[in-house]
């Protein structure tokens, strides 16, 4: 058990080297969480100033625009770091030392928490004192919010990377668009009943948008639904457990045909 922690404390302090002494990697890090939350921030001012029920509007259009960087952060970071792998012709290096699967995937999992609490840290910031909403007045909740968001996005992590595993770096540009491609699925800004009803079955049975619809639920009805986040947590261990043998099997394939060492080629 002590070296299997060492392992990957040490696969997590690798990458706090590597982002420490990186200016560029912490500007993109804090780069668009700042965006999104500025962008979206005024537009919320706006729905303030044109509409009736506004600070119902606002908080959940600001706490909606905040959670989701939950998300996308969550998969990106995963993305990203395995992407650097590949562009610095690590991964076949690393995979031949004594590091096992398992620990190689914790550690991914465990420094993009980390990486998504440090981007967040100032979208928050910038939402409470400049658009007068602070995400820690949904209370006890949050602590359920945040967990949620950040398992659905860590199994999706899994898979996009299981994609590149399988089809190489010609599937690059599905792997980024895939980060986004569940955000207009999960209805982070309006209801799951604005969707056509084939797509509300999709909505369904994505975790995330169970969360939100408890979130929207809470700051416009002050209506809390503990069963929307017990479905949350039951679709996401089912998906936690299926992603982790799809990535398993893509990382298996890859080792045995040798795209471990190809991929950066």
């Amino acid at each position: 058990m002590v070296l299997f922690l060492r392992r990957i404390y040490g696969l997590a302090l690798r990458h706090y080297y590597l982002h420490a002494g990186s200016l560029p990697r912490l500007v993109e890090m804090l780069y668009w969480p700042i965006i999104n939350m500025a962008t979206w921030g005024f537009t919320s001012l706006y729905f303030v100033q044109k509409f009736t029920d506004s600070i119902f509007a606002s908080g959940t259009l600001i706490a909606s625009v905040l959670l989701v960087e939950v998300f996308v952060r969550v998969c990106t970071t995963m993305l990203m770091l395995f992407m650097e792998e590949i562009w610095s012709r690590n991964l076949g290096h690393l995979f031949a030392s004594p590091i096992k699967f398992s620990e190689y995937a914790l550690g991914l999992i465990s420094v993009c928490f980390v990486r998504t609490a440090i981007a967040l840290t100032p979208a928050i910031l910038i939402g409470k004192y400049l658009f007068g909403f602070s995400l820690f007045s949904l209370g006890w909740p949050l602590g359920a919010y945040i967990p949620l968001l950040a398992l659905n996005g860590c199994w999706y992590g899994l898979l996009i990377i299981a994609l590149l595993l399988r089809y190489g770096m010609s599937a690059e540009w599905m792997a980024w668009m895939a980060t986004w491609l569940l955000i207009p699925f999960i209805a982070p800004y309006y209801p799951v009943s604005i969707l056509p009803e084939a797509l509300q079955h999709i909505s369904h049975a994505i975790p995330a948008t169970y969360v939100f619809e408890c979130m929207k639920a809470q700051i416009a009805q002050q209506e809390f639904h503990p069963e929307l986040l017990w479905t949350a947590l039951g679709l996401n261990i089912i998906y936690l457990l299926i992603a982790s043998f799809i990535f398993w099997l893509a990382y298996q394939g890859a080792r045995k045909r040798g795209g471990l060492l190809q991929m950066g080629e």
